[in-house]
């Protein structure tokens, strides 16, 4: 099973244990993974800001990262 399969696995079951039942089948694996990433930084916006640029770079948003970067070193 690859680690996408995996993680999927894990999205289902996190929306089924965080989620009210009339929204589980219209909750989105992003909204889903986001809260499981507010979650797993303990709601600590510099983990979370940490993360959201990792996965910026990582998928080549460089200029946007640079505009996000100084955004949030604003606050």
């Amino acid at each position: 099973m690859s680690i996408n399969d995996k993680l999927k696995n894990l999205l289902d079951e996190a929306k089924e244990q965080y989620f009210i039942d009339d929204y589980v089948s219209k909750a989105s694996y992003e909204e889903t993974l986001g809260l499981l990433i507010s979650k797993f930084c303990k709601w600590d916006g510099n983990k979370i800001f940490k993360v959201s640029t990792s996965a910026f770079e990582d998928s080549n948003f460089h200029t946007f990262n640079e505009k996000f970067e100084e955004l949030w070193e604003q606050e």
